[in-house]
Order: structure tokens, then C-alpha cells, then sequence
């Protein structure tokens, strides 16, 4: 009776050591090796921190109404040098025309 028992012993000793290295073997397969980790690690730091010199969109706002003066006021200028130029082709013409 004991001869059987300790051959049942045995055989399950063999189905737990067998369903144990099959489990470690595919926790090892699925889980990431250190290396990935690190590499994975240093990718979503570099994220951050490309993230944080971005503008927000607050930033990104006033700067959108700040281009918004700067093109009025060059219109402006705009406006202005053409009417200095309009001013100065007059004077050419009007001396042009009444040389003496």
C-alpha cells in the first residue's frame, strides 16, 4: 500500500515541477526584460519633458492676439509709407514739371 502511495508521491512531485517551469517560462515571455523597461522609462521622460516647453493653450491664445496687433499696426505702416510715397511722386512731378 505505501509502495503505491509513494509512486503517487512521486508522479504528482513530476506534474507540480513540470506546471511550475511552465508557468515561470511564461511569466518570463510576458513580462518585459529590464532593458525594455529602461528603454521605456527614458522614451516617456522625453515625452515629458517635450511636453512641459511646449506653450499651453492660454500662451498660444495671446500669442495668436499679439500677431493680430502686429499685423494691424504694419497695415498702418503700410498705409503710411504709401501715402509718403504717393506725397513724394507728387513733389518729383510738380518739380518735373515747373523746371525753370
Amino acid at each position: 500500500m505505501f509502495s503505491a502511495l509513494q509512486m503517487g508521491f512521486d508522479e504528482v512531485q513530476w506534474v507540480v515541477t513540470t506546471v511550475l517551469i511552465i508557468f515561470t517560462w511564461y511569466l518570463k515571455r510576458e513580462s518585459a526584460s529590464a532593458k525594455e523597461v529602461l528603454d521605456l522609462r527614458l522614451r516617456v521622460v522625453e515625452i515629458e519633458n517635450a511636453v512641459k516647453d511646449m506653450p499651453s493653450k492660454l500662451e498660444i491664445a495671446r500669442l495668436e492676439g499679439q500677431i493680430e496687433s502686429i499685423k494691424g499696426q504694419l497695415n498702418a505702416a503700410n498705409n503710411s509709407i504709401a501715402q509718403v510715397q504717393r506725397g513724394v511722386t507728387r513733389i518729383e512731378n510738380y518739380l518735373l514739371e515747373n523746371k525753370k
